[in-house]
């Protein structure tokens, strides 16, 4: 049987993971770039319109054409701005990065329960 670890050792590989993550360049360019984003009254304006033009959208059951056409008008309009589309680079890095530790976690987590298991 495997030895499994304690409450206090999975805290603390957890906080060294956590650690991790907030020392990579990727997060702390990420969340600059966040923070410029945040503070862009254009880049704000245009999603706030998208996101309710997105609401509309969804209420028409995706059925008004003008709605659809002036929502993809207004996103082209948006990832045209250079910071934003620096920004959706850095946020796919970091998502990448969080599903490759999911995934690892998971297939860890798999092979523990498939050796307890007996399989």
């Amino acid at each position: 049987m495997v030895k499994l670890a304690s409450n206090d050792e999975i805290i603390e590989v957890t906080r060294t993971l956590v650690k991790a993550i907030k020392q990579d360049k990727s997060y702390h360019d990420y969340l600059t770039l966040r923070e410029k984003i945040i503070n862009n009254k254009e880049i704000m304006l245009k999603m706030k319109k998208i996101k309710e033009l997105q609401q509309k959208y969804v209420k028409s059951a995706y059925l008004d054409t003008n709605i659809e056409l002036e929502l993809k008008k207004e996103l082209k309009a948006l990832e045209t701005i250079p910071l934003y589309k620096e920004y959706i680079i850095e946020e796919k890095k970091i998502n990448n990065i969080f599903s490759s530790i999911k995934e690892g976690i998971d297939i860890l987590f798999n092979n523990i329960l498939n050796i307890n298991s007996g399989k």
